[in-house]
C-alpha cells in the first residue's frame, strides 16, 4: 500500500489520506473530483498529465464526455487562484493535459498524530453481511472525568446511529470487517476530534480525519459529533465496499446489498451528474431485482430519479406530475415502512414530496428524519429550502447554516451554499450573495442554477462584463449550452409569490448580460 502523503505548495495544505485540503490552517471545500484532480497533478507536479490519464484517475474506464474534465479542472483552478493568476498553480497544455508549476513539498503522513488502539484481525471469509464496524471506546486525551464522560456519550451515539443505518452492522466488541477509533480533546471553543478506520484484516488504516468541533445547539454536543462522524464514516466505508465487491460465497440478500452500495455510492461523487444517476439508478433496480423488500435500494431509487428528473427538465412538462415522480414516492414510502427508524428513508420520502411541489409533506418527513436525527444535516438543508419554496425566507436560512457547520465537506454542500446566496439575493444583497454562488459553482460545477444566479447577481451588483464572462466561459466548458431565459423558467419549483419575484429578478439580471429570452 502507498504510503499517504502530505503536500505544502503555497499557502496550501493536502492531506491525502483524509483528502483534506487546507489554507493556513482552514478548511478549503473542493467537490470529490476536483478533490482527486488535485491529488494526482500533486503526486505529478512538474510533469505533464495528459486528459486520459486525469479522466481514467477520476472517473475510471467510465466513457464521459471531456467537458467533464474542462469542468472540474476549472473549478480547481477557481480554488487555487487565490487572487493571482490560474496559471500560477496548473498550467494547461492545450492539445495535451494540464501540469502542476507550483513547487510542492512533500511528506508522509504523520501516524502519531491518531491515537493508537488494540486492532482485531479476522479472516474475510465472514459472509457479506453489510458494513460490519467495530466501535471501541472512544479515548479521551484529557484524564478528568468530564471527557471521559463525553467520550462514553459519543461511543454510544455513534452506534445508535451507524446502527440505523441498513446497511451497516455495528458492533461494541468481537469480529468485524472495519474498527472505527475515535479521540476527543476538549479545547478552547468546542472539542478537537480524530477519527480513523483500520482495515481488520490488515490492521492498515484506509480513513482517518480531524476536526473542531463548536457546539451548535441542534443536540448534545456528543449528538453533533457522533451525526458528524457518522455520515463521513459511511460515506466513506459505501465507496469502499463497493468497490470491493460481495464474496462468491455471498447469500441472495448479500447481492442486493452490495447493488444497494454501489448505486449509493455513485449518488456520492456528486448531484445531477447524468453518467453517476443514469449508473446508480443500474445498481438500485439490480438490488431491487434480487430483493424488492431492501430499504437502502428502495431510498436510493427514490432519490436518484428525482435528481435525474431534476436535472432532465423539459419545458412542456411540469415536474411535479411525472409518472416517475409517483414511482419514487411509491418506492420511498416502501422504504420508511421497512426501515421506519432511518432518517435517510424518511429524507428521501421528504426529497420526493419536496419536488412533487407538496411542501407541506415534506417538511413533515423532513421534521421525521430530524426527530430520529437532529444533526442529519440534508434534512436541515432542505428543510431550509421547502421554507424558502413557500415563501418564508426567514425561516430558510439557520438550518442550512446548521448543515453546513455539521458536515462542511458533504457532496451537497454546493447546493447548499447556492441556497444562501438565494436568502441574500431575494432580498437584494448581491455582493453578500456572489461569495456563496461562487462557492456553489466550485463546488457544483455541472449545475446551469448556481451559474445563472452568479452571472445575474454579478450583473445586478454593476459588474456586468464580469457576470458575462463567468456565464460564457459556464456555457463553454459545458460544451456550448445554449442559455434562454424561458428554459429556466421551466426550472421553477413554486408558484409561490415570493419565490417567482426573486426569480423575475433573476431573470433581469441575466437581461443586462444578453441572455436571450427564447
Amino acid at each position: 500500500m502507498e504510503a499517504p502523503s502530505n503536500f505544502a505548495f503555497g499557502p496550501f495544505a493536502f492531506h491525502a489520506l483524509s483528502r483534506r485540503l487546507e489554507k493556513q490552517g482552514e478548511l478549503v471545500l473542493l467537490n470529490s473530483r476536483a478533490t482527486e484532480l488535485l491529488l494526482l497533478m500533486l503526486r505529478r507536479a512538474g510533469e505533464l498529465v495528459t486528459k486520459d490519464d486525469l479522466l481514467h484517475a477520476v472517473w475510471g474506464d467510465r466513457v464521459v464526455a471531456e467537458n467533464n474534465l474542462t469542468v472540474h479542472m476549472a473549478a480547481l483552478r477557481r480554488v487555487l487562484r487565490d487572487g493571482g493568476e490560474a496559471d500560477n498553480y496548473i498550467r494547461t497544455e492545450h492539445g495535451r493535459g494540464y501540469r502542476s508549476v507550483m513547487p510542492v513539498a512533500v511528506a508522509q503522513a504523520e501516524g502519531s498524530s491518531v491515537p493508537s488502539g488494540s486492532t482485531v484481525h479476522v479472516g474475510m471469509q465472514l459472509e457479506s453481511r453489510g458494513i460490519s464496524i467495530l466501535i471501541p471506546p472512544v479515548q479521551s486525551l484529557l484524564d478528568d472525568e468530564q471527557s471521559q464522560s463525553l467520550g462514553v456519550e459519543v461511543r454510544r451515539h455513534l452506534m445508535v446511529q451507524l446502527s440505523r443505518v441498513p446497511d451497516a452492522v455495528v458492533i461494541g466488541g468481537g469480529d468485524a470487517r472495519y474498527v472505527l477509533r475515535t479521540s476527543i480533546r476538549p479545547v478552547e471553543g468546542g472539542v478537537q476530534v480524530i477519527a480513523m478506520i483500520d482495515d481488520a484484516a490488515t490492521g492498515a488504516t484506509i480513513w482517518a480525519d480531524r476536526f473542531q468541533h463548536r457546539h451548535i445547539g441542534l443536540s448534545p454536543m456528543e449528538g453533533e459529533i457522533s451525526g458528524r462522524l457518522a455520515r463521513a464514516v459511511i460515506m466513506e466505508l459505501v465507496d469502499r465496499e463497493a468497490a470491493l465487491g460481495p464474496s462468491e460465497a455471498a447469500s441472495h440478500t448479500a447481492g442486493a446489498q452490495h447493488c444497494a452500495l454501489r448505486g449509493w455510492s455513485a449518488l456520492n461523487r456528486e448531484l445531477w451528474v447524468p453518467q453517476d444517476l443514469a449508473e446508480a439508478r443500474r445498481w438500485f433496480d439490480r438490488a431491487l431485482l434480487a430483493d424488492p423488500s431492501n430499504a437502502s435500494a428502495l431510498a436510493g431509487s427514490a432519490y436518484a430519479i428525482v435528481a435525474e428528473n431534476i436535472r432532465a427538465t423539459a419545458q412542456s412538462r411540469d415536474l411535479a406530475d411525472r409518472d416517475e415522480l409517483r414511482q419514487a414516492d411509491e418506492l420511498a414510502t416502501r422504504a420508511v415502512a421497512r426501515a421506519p427508524d432511518w432518517p435517510r428513508a424518511w429524507f428521501c420520502r421528504g426529497y420526493v414530496r419536496e419536488c412533487q411541489r407538496r411542501f407541506d409533506a415534506a417538511l413533515i418527513a423532513f421534521g421525521r428524519a430530524l426527530s430520529l436525527d437532529p444533526c442529519d444535516a440534508e434534512a436541515l438543508a432542505y428543510t431550509g429550502h421547502v421554507h424558502f419554496l413557500m415563501g418564508r425566507l426567514e425561516e430558510m436560512r439557520a438550518p442550512i447554516q446548521h448543515a453546513l457547520a455539521l458536515s462542511p465537506r458533504d457532496r451537497g454542500v454546493g447546493l447548499w451554499h447556492h441556497f444562501l446566496g438565494q436568502y441574500d439575493f431575494w432580498h437584494g444583497r448581491d455582493e453578500l450573495a456572489i461569495p456563496y454562488f461562487v462557492r456553489a459553482t466550485d463546488l457544483a460545477p455541472s449545475l446551469v442554477y448556481c451559474a445563472t444566479f452568479l452571472a445575474a447577481s454579478l450583473a445586478l451588483a454593476g459588474r456586468i462584463e464580469e457576470g458575462r464572462r463567468s456565464l460564457d466561459s459556464w456555457c463553454e466548458a459545458m460544451g456550448g449550452y445554449r442559455l434562454t431565459i424561458d428554459s429556466l423558467r421551466a426550472r421553477v419549483f413554486s408558484d409561490d409569490p415570493t419565490y417567482l419575484a426573486g426569480h423575475e429578478r433573476h431573470y433581469r439580471g441575466l437581461r443586462l448580460i444578453g441572455v436571450a429570452e427564447r
